[in-house]
């Protein structure tokens, strides 16, 4: 690695969060004349309110960061006015990685819908399905989603 010149992790859905998280670590790994850039593909999770009013993302990324114990791996940048949690939210760290980072992320992501959104917990009478599972939301759910 010390005689790259170029290096450009690409990383998707977990491993696209981790390009991000970790962009910088992996610059590091590396001579200053080497130029790294990273990308995420589908690594940007919500932080969002699902449609019951609770945050089952939130839920699940508070139990990655304690049963792997990250808080400490974390920017302290973050961590210093935030929970460790919401640092591993990519929202919250981006405007911190300092190597240049590449994002791709749809606007409308079918996992999201159903993990973040809608997930069946949240939507016992089904009422989400169509929209989470093909895209087929009627106006309100549209409208939903865009505010969010």
């Amino acid at each position: 690695m010390w005689r790259a010149r170029q290096a450009l992790p690409n990383e998707c859905s977990s491993g696209g969060l981790s390009a991000i998280l970790r962009c910088d670590d992996f610059s590091s790994l590396f001579p200053p004349t080497t130029k790294v850039k990273c990308m995420s593909d589908a690594g940007f999770f919500l932080d969002a309110v699902y449609i019951s009013g609770a945050r089952s993302l939130r839920r699940m990324y508070f139990g990655v960061v304690n049963t792997q114990g990250l808080q400490n791996t974390l920017p302290r940048t973050c961590t210093s006015h935030l929970d460790a949690t919401s640092c591993f939210f990519p929202q919250n760290i981006i405007n911190q990685v300092k190597s240049p980072l590449f994002i791709l992320n749809s606007a409308f992501d079918s996992w999201q819908i159903e993990s973040s959104i809608a997930p069946p917990s949240a939507d016992p009478s089904g009422s989400w399905h169509n929209c989470s599972s093909s895209f087929k939301c009627n106006a309100s759910q549209m409208q939903f989603l865009e505010g969010n």
